[in-house]
């Protein structure tokens, strides 16, 4: 009995055991970032078309050099002058990733002594050129000694354009400021390529152009109309050097 007591006596004596706290709870995570907003469903990516090559532009790069004789004739009722010349010509075109530029110069040399005298022209024209169109725009300078007047600036204009199997070029004072205008057509066979169109007022102008080898080429044109009383003809063959053919 006394045992009991002294053991029930301890055990109330005896600090009772402090309750177990439960462990804490771990720190939330970081709420994770929220993810990105899907694109709208009617969004639709714009595609960049690639840059066009100078290759697969109209016109080409090229220098052609030729020679010539020019015709020209003068009527009036009851009498007719006429008068030929030796015309020797260089021209040339460069194109950069689109930007154009073309010009030329020619000498028209009288081939005989009593005939009229020198002449000179030259032209300088600058445009655009994609793959289907060409545009050209610039100046003539034309001197002639004895002429009214002796020298003339005239703007030029150029516009070429390909329909697939037939190409078309309006040309306004061109082929060196020697046609007043023109409307021509023309066409690739074979690596041949002909042309064949009007010019103003009333006449016909014509080209061949012949590949010879490799960048090589070979160019017959010509020209003839004529304009109330004046007529001018002139047949030029020339060598180019240019793009591959």
């Amino acid at each position: 009995m006394h045992a009991l007591v002294l053991v029930v006596l301890l055990a109330a004596e005896a600090p009772a055991a402090a309750p177990q706290r439960p462990d804490p709870a771990p720190p939330a995570q970081a709420a994770a970032a929220p993810a990105p907003a899907p694109a709208p469903s009617g969004s639709v990516a714009l595609a960049v078309p690639p840059p066009i090559a100078d290759a697969e532009r109209l016109l080409a790069s090229e220098v052609t050099a030729g020679v010539g004789f020019l015709g020209s004739g003068y009527s009036q009722p009851g009498y007719r002058l006429g008068d030929a010349h030796f015309a020797p010509s260089l021209t040339g075109r460069y194109v950069f990733h689109g930007l154009t530029a073309d010009g030329g110069v020619l000498f028209a040399v009288p081939v005989t002594a009593d005939g009229t005298a020198f002449a000179f022209t030259a032209s300088l024209r600058a445009g655009w050129t994609w793959r289907k169109w060409s545009l050209l725009a610039g100046a003539v300078l034309q001197v002639a000694s004895g002429a009214q007047p002796a020298l003339q600036v005239l703007p030029t204009l150029r516009l070429s354009a390909d329909f697939g199997p037939v190409g078309a070029t309006l040309g306004v004072v061109d082929v060196l400021g020697l046609v007043p205008a023109h409307l021509s057509f023309d066409m690739k066979v074979g690596g041949r390529r002909f042309s064949f169109g009007w010019a103003f007022p009333i006449g016909l102008l014509a080209s061949l152009d012949l590949p010879v080898s490799g960048r090589w080429g070979l160019k017959v044109s010509g020209f003839a109309f004529k304009a109330f009383q004046s007529e001018f003809a002139m047949v030029t063959v020339a060598g180019t050097f240019g793009a591959e053919r």
